[in-house]
């Protein structure tokens, strides 16, 4: 019990600190403490280091806010799913991406993926996890006509060991055991290897993530999605191997 218990707490502060590091990993961030390093430089009369403070601070931004690196960044990252997808027990849509506003069988989206998966006939069940959004999913299923006995939800997980933990039991009370997994292309690595330690085998269907636009953007030139992309995908990095050193991948 007191075992237990202590697991609980060393997962919770893992989680809490990776929060913080998706902070930290933002290029912008970044920049704005190192600009602050360059301030507090000038006031003690240090005006060469304020000065490389300054340069590598506009640099890093710079060069993190392009299309070349962010694509670059996320190509390395990124998995794809099979071309045909197969017939699973279950549908998986993890929450943490802007939910559909009209078009709920629209694919660009986890939410719409999932429905269209659904609606397509590939597993009989839809589970959603995620404690941002989980509910809010569930209900916009049910309004779109997905009867509530083919719905799970689970809306306490906070992060992805949670969602692979907490949706593991559910599948397992339902006698699924394969799923169909949807998420982001760029987190699809850590969430299909988190859901592979507890047991489940997996089918990545990754979605667009929508970032069409800076394929045929000038790849040196800043963009603010392309800043957005980059922190993403940093961020992510950091993650698999956080989950790698906790054994939860």
């Amino acid at each position: 019990m007191l075992e237990a218990c202590f697991r609980r707490t060393r997962d919770a502060r893992l989680a809490a600190s990776l929060d913080i590091v998706e902070s930290l990993t933002h290029p912008a961030v970044q920049s704005l403490l190192l600009g602050a390093v360059s301030l507090a430089m000038v006031f003690r009369r240090r005006h060469a280091m304020a000065a490389w403070a300054g340069a590598i601070a506009l640099a890093w931004v710079w060069f993190a806010s392009t299309p070349a690196l962010a694509l670059a960044l996320r190509t390395s990252l990124a998995t794809t799913g099979p071309a045909q997808p197969p017939h699973a027990d279950a549908i998986v849509v993890l929450g943490g991406e802007t939910r559909p506003l009209a078009d709920w069988s629209s694919a660009k989206t986890r939410a719409g993926k999932g429905l269209a998966l659904w609606r397509a006939g590939y597993a009989p069940l839809l589970v959603v996890s995620g404690s941002d959004q989980a509910r809010a999913i569930a209900e916009g299923y049910a309004a779109a006509g997905v009867p509530v006995r083919d719905i799970r939800v689970d809306a306490r997980s906070r992060n992805t060991h949670e969602n692979a933990r907490d949706s593991a039991a559910i599948l397992a009370a339902s006698g699924a055991s394969e799923v169909l997994l949807v998420t982001s292309a760029t987190h699809m690595r850590r969430a299909s290897a988190a859901f592979r330690k507890m047991g489940i085998k997996v089918w990545p269907e990754p979605t667009d993530e929508t970032h069409a636009a800076l394929y045929g953007a000038p790849g040196w030139l800043p963009r603010r999605d392309a800043l957005s992309l980059t922190a993403r995908c940093l961020y992510e990095r950091i993650a698999l191997w956080a989950y790698h050193l906790r054994g939860w991948i």
